[in-house]
């Protein structure tokens, strides 16, 4: 038979074949040699139960503990039942390890309703295959969605997304103490250069470094109802300071940070260094965030950084450009509310080109505002100077202002309606439809029914109608001492492999439920082999 006839007949067979998926069950009482994943014999560990799943396929966890590190190699949903959560305990001692990691081949996986610790690295990570120069095509691990997670005293980071993991949704998701193992570089949630990322009604707090920041060029990222406490370096940075290597040439040849991002209606108090940052962005909305007690160390509650990525001739360490800033609350006890950097290195770096667009936002009384840049006549003052000197911040106000512990406004705030209507932005931290005029900050007094979902930009998929409420925040705890922040470092060796390829399941294996007609099975067989032989990873060795 000719082969493009065979290639034609199997595609007809697939797609005259019946859609199925199998559920398998883990219990630290199930049996790995005997069991068969059903309920009623279920596996003692996770990784059996991934190595006898198919793509598709369900993997519910059971309460308890479980000591092992978890890899994903095609499409699952890894979970625990309603009501319950499991905990993956992967040592941080164990070399090159992490909690959960998702491969390529892993697109479109869900993992929810965990508990996660520990890792060497990290407690998710999404894996890639991309490389700079590489296959146009190549990818990381995209589509992938964590939600309702406790992910806590990790080796580094508790989430890392590597280059071209795309699309990732990250909600309802609790990440606390990081850096256990290594304290110099651990973020709550480290994106480079992963577009169309979602970070929403989350809570990130007493991170080692940054809560959460989106580098590398990632385009069209969106963080939203979240609230950040408790970081030992900046609350939320759009872009930050990455190796070349990491950046897609192809599509941004400026080597800019962050494109296009969204940063509204989050709380984020008690940081070290900014509470709100820009690193060579593009297009970033800045929007109905209250920042309450930010920089401690350094920086300002609103901060215009600059980027050196590893000070090599070919990067091009752009300023940042065409920022929007608006609604936003910012109550602060040192007085440093929003500042522009700039650098004499590298025949001069700056944090801004133009304006910072910044507008109707509510400034604490004795705000003071900082333009470092040696071509502006202004360069430390109050509120009315730097409004006069760089014509922005028109009908923005300052005032006594103050939030609950968890960021909500009082009665009679003087923050309530003194914004502005955004297209940006149409509801608040809790969900609530926004009511024209705007509340500044995160909250929405009286705010409406949640909105109907909209449309997203182009690269981002909607996350559908609004989630349910973020956690409730206790009070915050006193900020970390100051200390000069960590640049990023050097490569890391990729994350050892948690689980052996996958082999093929017998069918007699599957629960009672599972039904393939019997003519496609040994296809499906056949064709599984193909794309697991095809599907393992190239590691990806290095560390942003």
């Amino acid at each position: 038979m000719p082969r493009s006839t065979l290639t034609t007949a199997l595609v007809l067979a697939l797609a005259s074949a019946p859609a199925w998926s199998a559920e398998l069950f883990v219990s630290t009482s199930g049996n790995d040699s005997s069991a068969d994943g059903s309920s009623a014999r279920p596996y003692r560990t996770i990784g059996r139960a991934i190595s006898a799943s198919r793509a598709g396929d369900t993997v519910t966890v059971l309460n308890g503990t479980y000591n092992e590190c978890v890899r994903l190699r095609h499409r699952l949903t890894l979970r625990s039942p309603s009501g319950q959560r499991a905990h993956i305990a992967c040592s941080t001692s164990t070399a090159n390890s992490v909690g959960i990691q998702v491969d390529p081949g892993a697109s479109g996986s869900r993992i929810a309703n965990l508990e996660i610790s520990g890792g060497y690295y990290y407690g998710i990570m999404l894996q890639t295959d991309w490389y700079q120069g590489g296959p146009a095509s190549a990818t990381g691990a995209s589509d992938v969605v964590m939600e309702d997670l406790l992910i806590r005293d990790t080796g580094r980071d508790g989430i890392k997304i590597t280059p071209k993991s795309n699309r990732a949704i990250i909600r309802r998701v609790e990440i606390r103490n990081t850096g256990r193992r290594d304290d110099s570089n651990a973020d709550g949630i480290d994106n480079v250069n992963g577009d169309g990322m979602v970070v929403e009604d989350s809570y990130i707090h007493n991170t080692a470094t940054t809560g959460l920041y989106f580098k590398g060029g990632a385009r069209n990222v969106v963080i939203q109802r979240n609230r950040i406490e408790n970081t030992g370096d900046a609350g939320i940075l759009a872009g930050f300071d990455t190796s070349p290597e990491y950046f897609d040439l192809r599509v941004n040849p400026d080597y800019y940070e962050a494109i296009d991002g969204i940063v509204r209606n989050n709380v984020v108090r008690n940081t070290r260094y900014a509470g709100i940052g820009l690193y060579a962005s593009k297009n970033t909305v800045v929007a109905n965030n209250t920042i309450v007690n930010a920089a401690s160390g350094g920086h300002s509650a609103i901060y215009f950084g600059v980027t050196f990525q590893d000070w090599e001739p070919q990067a091009k360490r752009p300023a940042n450009v065409n920022p929007k800033v608006v609604n936003n609350l910012i109550i602060q006890s040192n007085n440093r509310c929003v500042e522009i950097r700039y650098s004499n290195e590298l025949g001069g770096l700056s944090g801004l080109s133009g304006s910072p667009g910044t507008d109707w936002n509510g400034y604490g009384n004795g705000c003071v505002f900082r333009d470092n840049r040696p071509a502006t006549a202004f360069s430390q003052g109050n509120l009315s100077q730097w409004r006069n000197a760089l014509n922005v911040d028109a009908n923005s106000k300052q005032a006594n202002y103050s939030v609950t512990a968890d960021g909500h406004l009082p009665a009679g705030s003087p923050a309530i309606d003194a914004g502005t209507v955004l297209a940006e932005v149409t509801d608040d931290i809790d969900g609530q439809a926004r009511r024209a005029p705007y509340d500044l900050g995160a909250d929405e007094v009286g705010g409406g029914s949640p909105p109907p979902p909209t449309s997203p930009p182009s690269g981002r998929r909607s996350t559908g109608s609004q989630p349910l409420a973020p956690p409730s925040i206790a009070q915050a705890a006193a900020p970390r001492s100051a200390a000069a922040p960590a640049r990023p470092v050097a490569a890391t060796p990729a994350p050892a492999a948690a689980a052996a390829p996958a082999p093929a399941r017998p069918a007699a294996a599957l629960p009672a439920t599972v039904r393939i007609a019997p003519p496609v099975l040994g296809l499906w067989s056949r064709l599984r082999d193909w794309y697991e032989r095809q599907s393992r990873p190239r590691e990806h060795r290095a560390r942003h």
